[in-house]
């Protein structure tokens, strides 16, 4: 103990340097820890949320994402088949249109060739019947007589039929 009273060592006042350490203590640890470690793991805590909150966040936005990025690609498929029916059916119209046109083509040709038929025959009636008068004509005149009907007839029918079989 000598060497505690060299050292000024008095045990009571050190009594009451460890009592007021742990006064102090006690009461920083009241009003300092408790609160900062309250702050802290009420902070903590909102972080944690925040990250939690954000990755809920970031999934949706990626399942999101990936939904309007299928509809875009269904949207993208249903346009070109729309595309390849409209072309599909602007070709079907554009083949109909040109076999209507040729069928016409068709039909006015032969119409047409039916009219050259009986207008060239029409046209050979007549020149055969305006050779027959002439021909008469000119007969009658050689002959220098007049003819009859029934001998023009028969004069006629007599040259239709030689032409007839020169053609």
């Amino acid at each position: 103990m000598a060497i505690l009273e060299a050292l000024n060592f008095n045990v009571w006042t050190f009594l009451f340097q460890v009592i007021n350490l742990l006064i102090v203590i006690a009461v920083l640890n009241i009003l300092l820890y408790q609160p900062v470690t309250k702050i802290m793991r009420e902070r903590e805590e909102k972080i944690e949320k925040s990250i939690a909150d954000a990755t809920k966040a970031k999934e949706e936005s990626e399942r999101l994402l990936a939904e309007y990025q299928e509809k875009l690609d269904n949207a993208k498929k249903e346009a070109q088949e729309i595309i390849e029916r409209a072309n599909k059916t602007g070709e079907e119209m554009r083949q109909q249109i040109i076999a209507e046109a040729q069928e016409e083509a068709v039909r006015t040709l032969a119409k047409a060739k039916e009219e050259i038929a009986g207008e060239k025959a029409k046209a050979l009636a007549e020149i055969r019947d305006e050779v027959a008068n002439l021909a008469l004509l000119v007969a009658g005149k050689v002959v220098n007589r007049t003819i009859t009907d029934e001998d023009q007839r028969k004069l006629v029918e007599d040259f239709v039929s030689e032409v007839s079989k020169l053609q």
